[in-house]
């Protein structure tokens, strides 16, 4: 039922009430786009192209490879703690949620401001029973995770790797949001009869009451907490990638010198842009490890390899995923889009 919000809206010739304009659909993929360009243009402004193929030539490969192990476990930790989340609502199959996984990865790499997260959601509703809304629902929820530990390693890795008043102030203003947000979430998870309560008393969060029901159902306190361990367990795996790589590329930079690096490139990345995250994930390794002293050449050839080396892999694991679905990419972002604005209809691939 559809309810007036002030004075009618003036009819036009026609006889049909005109839209309000929204922001363009082009809006925020346009953005991306020349985000990422300026980054691209300031990374590769003089590049050394003359040595980086001495990198290439001198690197270790078995570091390399012990990066890449790394780099894939990353995406069976994220499988596991989504299962673990989802456990009290049905427990979908871990080979399903690393499908999903992997599908929205390589969605990611492909379509522009975080297309991904939006199919992965879909894909694990539609080869389960897990509703759309509470596979949104716990995406999120594990997003949050992902900041509370993104605070926790920043915490850790500044006792030893440092830090810079940029990051310090970025931080700050960060932290105080995960902890708010936190907050809310842990009210709606464990006091549901007073989160209802205030939601019916409140006319801007009624709208708000499903999401409440689809929270409650996630709460579970060992789920969270299995969910929580794994979501270290995925940073971790993060960190070991670019350590081990680190270690390839004879960079003589320690663990939480890495997760420093890691965790300035979580930041600059969590804005929607172009599609795997192209420039902004070059620009912020650069940028943090000139924050740590690395000269400029250096930084910009790590950034470099640490792009093609740590996406490229899972991209091809992505597509081989997606093509087990069965499903063209750009229809699963259609479908899952069209799900997205409409959360209590039926999952359908046409």
């Amino acid at each position: 039922m559809m309810e007036l919000l002030g004075p009618p809206t003036p009819m036009d010739v026609s006889g049909q009430t005109p839209k309000r304009r929204g922001i363009p659909n082009w809006l925020v993929p346009a953005a991306g786009y020349a985000a990422s360009a300026a980054a691209l243009v300031w990374v590769l402004s003089r590049f050394p192209y003359a040595q980086l193929g001495e990198h290439l030539r001198s690197m270790n490969w078995w570091w390399v490879a012990v990066a890449l192990v790394f780099d894939l476990a990353v995406y069976f930790a994220d499988a596991w703690r989504w299962a673990a989340i989802l456990k009290p609502a049905g427990a979908p199959p871990f080979r399903t949620c690393l499908q999903a996984v992997f599908v929205g990865q390589f969605a990611g790499d492909v379509l522009p401001a975080r297309g991904g997260e939006l199919v992965r959601c879909f894909v694990l509703s539609y080869e389960t029973e897990v509703p759309l809304t509470l596979a949104f629902t716990s995406d999120v929820v594990l997003r949050l995770m992902d900041g509370l530990w993104i605070v926790i390693i920043y915490l850790l890795v500044t006792f030893s790797a440092g830090s810079h008043v940029v990051v310090d102030r970025v931080m700050w203003g960060f932290s105080a949001a995960m902890a708010v947000i936190a907050a809310v979430v842990l009210f709606v998870l464990f006091r549901r009869q007073h989160a209802h309560q205030f939601v019916k008393q409140s006319k801007w969060a009624a709208r708000f009451a499903h999401l409440l029901d689809e929270i409650h159902r996630l709460a579970n306190p060992g789920a969270l907490r299995h969910a929580m361990f794994g979501s270290g367990i995925y940073w971790l795996f993060q960190v070991l990638a670019l350590w081990a790589l680190a270690q390839a590329d004879a960079f003589d930079l320690s663990v939480a010198a890495l997760g420093f690096v890691l965790i300035v490139k979580a930041l600059a990345t969590l804005i929607p842009n172009a599609p795997a995250n192209v420039g902004a994930y070059q620009a912020s390794i650069m940028y943090a490890l000139g924050l740590l002293l690395v000269e400029k050449p250096a930084a910009q050839i790590f950034s470099q390899i640490a792009f093609w080396m740590l996406t490229l892999p899972t991209a091809i694991c992505g597509a081989i995923a997606l093509a087990l679905t069965g499903v063209n990419i750009s229809e699963l972002h259609k479908h899952a889009t069209a799900a997205k604005h409409k959360p209590h209809s039926d999952t359908e691939i046409l």
